[in-house]
């Protein structure tokens, strides 16, 4: 055999190699692009304190339960604190997930940190400015009925941004239902039932579908 024949074989070995190499490379980019969401945990997390932090307002502020004394906002600081510890301490394990660093699991992570950023801090300044306004005619505590309909709100915008992203179609369902929540949250505006209502929107906008990306999360590390 030729020296120029040993140079084409060579030749054709690493065009082979190298086409090779381009088609793991995309089946990967594929597998990343699909990749589910795992993130779901957190959802869950503040769904579900969310949800109970709202039922205990609401049987504070009708007297249902004999939990006479305890502040209205106790049970929404103690459920504040509880999320952001769990939620700091199951971010320390979320990277060792599979896809955990796909583009639709850092646009979900970033804008629901968003999301939970602006509701604390909407709320802590509810705390200092909500009786800034009783000589123009407005109840002190009034501004906090406003929670639930940016809450709702801003949770729609969330999961719109995340099923783009993560290319899960079925999220923007919940988008929905939570920009239903919110209109109806302004319907329920200084009723005791707005609470409520906050509790089962909680639940169904938060909590359940994190349940629901939970069971869909890969289990092991491939």
């Amino acid at each position: 055999m030729s020296a120029s024949d040993k140079d084409y074989l060579e030749g054709g070995r690493r065009e082979a190699a190298l086409a090779s190499d381009l088609a793991y490379v995309r089946s990967l980019a594929e597998e990343g692009r699909d990749a589910p969401l795992v993130g779901g945990v957190f959802y869950f997390i503040w769904g579900g304190l969310m949800s109970a932090a709202s039922l205990f307002a609401f049987l504070i502020l009708t007297g249902v339960a004999p939990i006479g004394g305890v502040p209205v906002l106790a049970p929404w600081a103690v459920a504040g604190l509880i999320g952001w510890a769990a939620s700091m301490f199951m971010g320390m394990r979320l990277g060792a997930k599979p896809g955990a660093f796909t583009m639709g699991n850092r646009t979900a992570r970033a804008v629901w940190l968003a999301v939970g950023l602006f509701m604390t801090v909407f709320w802590l300044g509810l705390m200092i400015v909500h009786d800034d306004f009783t000589e123009f005619g407005v109840p002190s505590h009034f501004l906090f009925y406003l929670m639930f309909p940016v809450a709702f709100g801003v949770y729609g915008v969330a999961f719109y941004a995340t099923a783009t992203a993560a290319r899960l179609n079925w999220l923007k369902g919940f988008a929905l239902l939570s920009w239903g929540f919110a209109v109806a949250a302004l319907f329920l505006m200084t009723s005791n039932y707005q609470f409520l209502l906050g509790a089962a929107g909680c639940f169904f906008c938060a909590a359940l579908p994190g349940l629901i990306l939970m069971r869909q999360e890969p289990k092991d590390i491939i």
